[in-house]
């Protein structure tokens, strides 16, 4: 699905203090809540999302890193990677991988 899979967006974990990839954050955040039909989208979504005025909506979402499987308020990953980050990262994944609910 993804266009490029070499293509990184780094996303820092206040938990553990290491950067991982958004596909991982994306998978690892998708398998604790795909249980019951239940979908998410991914973590580039949530983030432009919140970027372009509704922090409201997401601030309180739990996303889960893949290197300590700790969940994470979204509010707490402040500051999130700037916008044009975000949307060169859409750009070599597709707007297709972002929109996608795991």
């Amino acid at each position: 699905m993804r266009q490029d899979e070499n293509a990184e967006l780094l996303i820092y974990c206040p938990k553990c203090g290491l950067w991982v990839n958004e596909y991982n954050w994306t998978l690892e955040t998708a398998s604790k809540y795909s249980v019951k039909g239940k979908k998410t989208p991914t973590v580039a979504y949530i983030m432009l999302d919140m970027l372009r005025g509704n922090f409201k909506k997401w601030e309180n979402f739990k996303i889960h890193c893949p290197r300590c499987h700790e969940s994470v308020f979204l509010k707490k990953m402040l500051p999130l990677p700037k916008e044009e980050e975000i949307e060169e990262y859409t750009k070599q994944v597709s707007q297709e991988y972002v929109d996608f609910l795991y």
